[in-house]
């Protein structure tokens, strides 16, 4: 069974009476009801569908994201993590939208710099996100893991500088994502 047929085709009971791939890559449940959640600067609520209030979340970008947020020094707020299919539908998702298979999430980047938009963005991808969509009217940018990349921009214009030379730094191409090369780097300190 693939994860979207697991999804969409498994009640919220039974991924709450824990079939094995709800144990091992996905934290599901309701928020309350999630006791092994590992991520120290995010709640599972954060995750949880704006529909049924559930969460079906790869591990895997929850862990990747707690370890941007640490790297990046400031909040990162969360606007949209998994959705059920009916909140999908509500909100003009698509209908094999990543939200739905659980690896995508939608950040806020009001009150963010170009620089920490920029770093943001490079986190993202050294941490394995390979897709991102950017919103102008609406101030968000949608990330998620999919295993083909992909970028898209809606609104006028292109993608902002700030995202094009996150992209560049990373060496980034269409349909193979970033090549893990990274034309500069950034040092802690």
């Amino acid at each position: 069974m693939n994860r979207r047929e697991f999804i969409v085709g498994v009640s919220s009971t039974a991924l709450i009476a824990g079939t094995a791939e709800a144990k091992s890559g996905f934290y599901t449940g309701y928020p309350h009801q999630i006791t092994d959640w590992t991520a120290q600067h995010f709640t599972a609520r954060e995750f949880a569908s704006k529909g049924n209030g559930y969460v079906s979340v790869s591990r895997e970008m929850i862990a990747a994201l707690d370890r941007v947020r640490a790297a990046v020094g400031h909040s990162i707020h969360i606007t949209s993590g998994y959705r059920d299919p009916a909140h999908n539908a509500r909100v003009g998702g698509v209908k094999h939208s990543r939200h739905l298979l659980s690896d995508a999430v939608d950040i806020n980047l009001r009150g963010l710099s170009s620089p920490q938009r920029h770093a943001l963005t490079w986190h993202l991808l050294a941490e394995g996100f390979s897709s991102f969509g950017t919103y102008s009217r609406h101030g968000f940018m949608h990330a998620d893991m999919r295993p083909h990349a992909r970028i898209w921009h809606v609104g006028t214009g292109t993608h902002p500088a700030w995202f094009r030379q996150a992209l560049s730094d990373w060496g980034w191409q269409r349909d193979h994502g970033a090549t893990r090369t990274p034309r500069i780097r950034i040092t802690r300190t």
